[in-house]
């Protein structure tokens, strides 16, 4: 289920993350109108992009303790060792208390982008940093970063980030049965949410 995209737009000096909006155990599916990709409630210009379940989802979007020390207005600094150190004991305290089951070694994939830093957060916890500036998460990654490769390659900046998403979007649908629209695409530096039809 899922395909979650995130880009690092250097012209704009912020990351732009989106999602599908399908959910599915497998056998069933239906399209969920709560967003895959969302701000965090405490800081407006962190937006994150979660797989595995939507309790997953919830926690991370209306959790008011991930980021304790981080006041981004006052130029503190979210790197690769803030995030290990601080975020990510602070996200597993936030699922073993939270979702029944949880342990210290399995955890949520999914995407965080902070000003114009993007992560990737791997069920072991791992914290990724993308060196292509870009990537996605889901069932439907392979198609999308196959996607996200070939139109930044052959068009680089002529295409809007928009149009990076959409193309990389519709071929995970096109490809994977576990992905499907609308598209919810927002960045970190605008409060504006768009919405794309399949």
């Amino acid at each position: 289920m899922t395909c979650i995209v995130g880009f690092v737009d250097k012209a704009n000096d912020c990351v732009w993350m989106g999602a599908d909006s399908l959910g599915s155990n497998g056998w069933t599916k239906a399209v969920n109108l709560a967003p895959k990709v969302f701000r965090n409630d405490v800081f407006k210009n962190v937006i994150m992009g979660s797989t595995t379940t939507f309790r997953h989802i919830d926690l991370l979007k209306y959790a008011d303790n991930l980021f304790p020390e981080v006041d981004f207005y006052k130029g503190t600094k979210l790197d690769h060792k803030y995030m290990v150190k601080t975020f990510i004991p602070n996200v597993i305290t936030l699922f073993q208390n939270n979702i029944w089951g949880a342990s210290q070694e399995k955890g949520a994939n999914f995407l965080l982008g902070a000003n114009n830093q993007l992560f990737e957060i791997q069920n072991d916890y791992s914290v990724l940093v993308p060196e292509l500036g870009f990537c996605c998460v889901g069932c439907g990654k392979d198609a999308a970063m196959g996607s996200l490769i070939t139109t930044t390659k052959l068009y680089g900046d002529d295409m809007t980030p928009q149009d990076h998403f959409l193309y990389a979007l519709r071929a995970a649908t096109q490809y994977c049965c576990g992905v499907e629209g609308p598209y919810v695409l927002m960045n970190t530096k605008e409060d504006k949410v768009f919405t794309f039809k399949k």
